[in-house]
């Protein structure tokens, strides 16, 4: 992007030779007046998309054009010369050290992020979709993923995300990843219907009173409750950190048995990174009559792991609730659809 800006800023710049106070102008490395900073400065601006209004568009383009002041011989720029026109971009391109430093003007704000969203908006989304399609070996929707990207887009304007607030998007436990996440949703995600939070059409998937409290188990620190899948009544783990329900290939076996589980509302594999950082590929399904106290509650996403034992609910499950709530004093969790 700073090389981009660099180009469509110097392609073109007219020779000034009147004799005008010399701060006004570009100077040869002899002191020659050859271009006026101010149109300079404007064909920066105008690159950018910004005007003198914008502090941080201005200092860069100032920067930019001070790097150049007195840097080129008379030589030099004749040799760059077409007409009345000077060659710019050719000339810093020759001089590695100058382009560098060149294009510290812009890298060294820390906003680059900011400034690519405000003034390339498409490439900025174009460069999005690019890094999340290579960051995956999923069949990702395109629509879907232009979504996102617009999304992430408008949330680094309004936010004015900068660069050191980016660099933290690839670590999933930083507050920006989250704070993506949740405006913009997870680009990866197969099954969005199960993942998102609560809707009014949740509570159509939950047979029963319009509420109920169920006793919970604490057992070192972790907490347990009842549930029951067919004739099998498990103690799960209760686990708001996990996305679906988690069950062992042992179980997944006795549902099979019970026909609870078959080809027909089998979804395909999925993703899951456990609680020790281990990324699982579980087989995951659609299930149905799963009783939790006076609550039958359908279409939920059970995930087979074939790397432990646990079973576990997640949030998948809790999200058809529009109401939850977990009494750690007096063991109970209290369900309302």
């Amino acid at each position: 992007m700073c090389l981009k800006i660099i180009i469509s800023t110097f392609i073109a710049i007219s020779f000034f030779l009147s004799a005008s106070a010399q701060e006004k102008f570009l100077r040869t490395k002899e002191g020659r007046p050859i271009a006026d900073r101010d149109h300079l400065i404007f064909s920066c601006l105008n690159s950018l998309h910004k005007d003198r209004t914008d502090k941080l568009a201005l200092s860069i383009c100032e920067c930019q054009v001070q790097k150049l002041d007195k840097h080129f011989t008379s030589a030099q720029f004749k040799r760059h010369t077409n007409g009345s026109a000077i060659d710019l971009p050719a000339m810093i391109k020759e001089d590695t050290a100058l382009n560098k430093s060149i294009q510290e003007c812009y890298s060294g704000t820390g906003q680059t992020t900011l400034l690519e969203a405000e003034s390339f908006g498409n490439d900025y989304i174009e460069h999005c979709i690019k890094s999340l399609q290579q960051n995956t070996s999923k069949k990702l929707d395109s629509i879907k993923l232009a979504g996102f990207c617009q999304c992430q887009l408008e949330l680094v304007k309004s936010k004015k995300i900068k660069d050191e607030d980016m660099r933290t998007l690839s670590d999933p436990n930083s507050i920006f990843f989250y704070d993506m996440i949740y405006n913009c949703g997870d680009p990866f995600a197969d099954d969005i219907k199960y993942k998102n939070n609560w809707s009014e059409n949740s509570k159509n998937d939950i047979l029963g009173p319009q509420e109920d409290t169920l006793s919970v188990l604490t057992l070192n620190g972790m907490t347990y409750i009842k549930a029951k899948i067919g004739s099998l009544i498990k103690v799960w783990l209760f686990d708001t950190g996990s996305s679906d329900l988690l069950i062992n290939k042992e179980m997944e076996e006795e549902l099979k048995n019970q026909g609870l589980i078959n080809s027909s509302n089998y979804l395909g594999v999925g993703q899951y990174e456990m609680a020790n950082g281990v990324v699982d590929t579980c087989r995951k399904y659609t299930i149905s009559n799963l009783k939790m106290g006076k609550f039958t509650i359908n279409n939920i996403v059970v995930a087979v792991t074939e790397k432990g034992k646990r079973i576990i609910i997640g949030r998948s499950l809790l999200n058809k609730f529009e109401y939850w709530r977990l009494d750690n004093n007096k063991q109970i969790l209290i369900l309302s659809k």
